[in-house]
């Protein structure tokens, strides 16, 4: 597998022209989304009007209809605006078409080697503009031409195209955003505190819209028995399917009214107004999912729920603090100012988002008048809440982990002073431990020179008494030698008298023998003589 690394500092030969497979890659984004919704749309078109036992004499208005109506462009039927339309549908096409523009430019990178530029990201753009243009620009051609059969009214054509341009613009820069962002705003010196915005800003919102789900699904479970009866008007069991899907069509719109609610806005629906502070009943569409919004009055513990927000730009701050002490902990510079800079940027962008989506989830519907929060109101709410909280909290968490940190840099500062203390009094101990030594060595050596420096007298009787014990240690050696040469000399005398003795008996025994022999011979001259 050959590395691509390094390649984006060589500039391609010629960056104007466009090559057969760029071309089928830009050709792919434009038509992809577009075919695949008109696919969908006529499908269910069709078999809308074959369950309803209809003719198919009206399909291609219908699908026209229901392509303009899918990208928020409102319509009037027999008379009757139809402003309200469902987001969800319009949302999961946004997200297809963010997903095409993500995988077209992963396959421009791809194929030419070198790094997104703003070329490829404008050739992206205008591919994912134009297959929606183009269908619209038909769709609006068809009705107009419908119209003069079927009881439709042509729409607006400047609100259509701005519909459909601004929502593939919202696609494009999700997608092709997400690839290039970052290196954008390091080319262009964005500062860190607002990139850092973005992921906390992307988090409060989509906290307070869950928090406004989780409200819609409460009220419908408190109100269970109204949505049973809304439901029973189907009939058969086409009808109650029917309600069900525009029901679930509709819920992203109703929680949105319920994220505004929960902020402090007010939410209208005709003559029924509804805020954490009043309720008043009115008459509401015949829709599963509006019996969520309770009759009224509103019961005095409401305000009870400004705690949610509350608590979105608590966790915001604290997401931000978070972060700031992330970064220098690897090290990064984070000045004290990044925190509250971050934490605003956020809260702004977060009001921005809730007022656009608030106003999306709006419109017109019928008799009914105006229908949805007020948006304005909404976003500034709910600035005001991720702002105050998110800046206090952030500060609280950012001024408590410095005071921390502080206390152990201290600990740390002194441990190490107790550590280098310790080598320090062992050494001050080697040193007193050597010093007297060294004393003792030193009177050691010092007193040959104290018998030295003693006067002569002293020094002769010492010498007399040195040789005089050098004398009597000669003595005792002599002596001992010859105690030890006398002992020795004993010994061999005791041994060689025996000798002796044994040698000097023959003599003995020969001289008496001897005498014994002239005794003998003294008797025989006697005898001779007497004889």
């Amino acid at each position: 597998m050959t590395s691509t690394l390094g390649r984006n500092s060589r500039l391609p030969t010629n960056q104007d022209s466009t090559d057969p497979e760029q071309f089928r890659i830009l050709l792919g984004t434009a038509a992809r989304v577009p075919a695949v919704t008109m696919a969908l749309l006529v499908t269910v078109v069709v078999t809308t009007l074959v369950a309803a036992s209809s003719d198919l004499t009206g399909v291609y208005a219908a699908t026209a209809g229901a392509w303009l109506g899918l990208h928020q462009v409102t319509l009037t039927i027999d008379g009757t605006a139809l402003g309200v339309l469902p987001l969800l549908p319009t949302a999961v096409l946004v997200w297809l078409s963010a997903r095409s523009c993500a995988s077209a430019a992963d396959a421009m990178v791809l194929h030419s080697g070198y790094a997104l530029d703003g070329r490829d990201a404008a050739r992206i753009t205008a591919a994912t503009l134009a297959g929606p243009l183009v269908v619209t620009v038909t769709a609006l051609v068809v009705i107009q031409d419908a119209s003069s059969v079927l009881p439709v009214s042509m729409p607006d054509p400047a609100q259509s195209l701005a519909w459909v341009t601004g929502l593939y613009l919202l696609s494009s820069l999700l997608g092709v955003g997400s690839r290039m962002w970052r290196p954008l705003c390091n080319r262009y010196g964005v500062p860190e505190w607002l990139v850092d915005s973005v992921r906390p800003a992307t988090r409060a919102v989509l906290g307070m819209f869950a928090m406004g789900g989780l409200l819609t699904v409460v009220g419908m479970l408190w109100s269970w028995q109204s949505v049973g009866e809304l439901l029973a008007r189907g009939e058969n069991w086409m009808g109650v399917l029917g309600l069900l899907i525009i029901s679930i069509l509709y819920l992203p719109n109703v929680m949105i009214g319920a994220a505004a609610v929960l902020a402090g806005s007010t939410v209208e629906f005709g003559e029924v107004r509804l805020s954490l502070f009043e309720a008043s009943g009115g008459d509401l569409p015949a829709l599963p999912v509006l019996a969520a919004i309770p009759p009224g009055p509103a019961p005095s513990f409401w305000p009870v729920a400004l705690a949610v927000p509350a608590t979105i730009g608590a966790l915001l701050g604290r997401f931000v603090a978070k972060r700031n002490l992330e970064a220098q902990a690897r090290g990064e510079y984070v000045s004290s100012s990044d925190g509250a800079l971050t934490v605003l940027a956020a809260s702004a962008e977060a009001g921005v988002v809730t007022a656009l989506a608030t106003w999306a989830a709006g419109g017109r519907l019928g008799f009914f008048g105006v229908v949805g929060g007020n948006w304005w109101l909404a976003g500034l709410l709910m600035f005001a809440w991720s702002g105050l909280l998110g800046i206090i909290t952030a500060q609280l968490l950012l001024w408590r982990e410095g005071k921390l940190a502080a206390a152990e840099a201290e600990a740390a500062l002194a441990a190490e002073a107790e550590e280098s203390a310790e080598p320090d009094a062992a050494e001050d101990g080697s040193d007193e431990d050597g010093d007297s030594g060294e004393d003792s060595a030193a009177g050691e050596l010092e007193e040959p020179k104290a018998l030295e420096a003693a006067p002569a007298g002293d020094a002769e009787s010492v010498d007399a008494e040195s040789v005089d014990a050098e004398d009597e240690d000669d003595d005792t050696e002599d002596t001992q030698a010859e105690v030890v040469d006398a002992e020795v000399v004993d010994d061999e005398e005791s041994e060689s008298k025996p000798a002796a003795k044994d040698i000097e008996e023959p003599d003995v025994v020969d001289a008496e023998i001897d005498d014994e022999a002239d005794d003998g011979d003294l008797a025989k001259g006697t005898r001779n003589t007497s004889d």
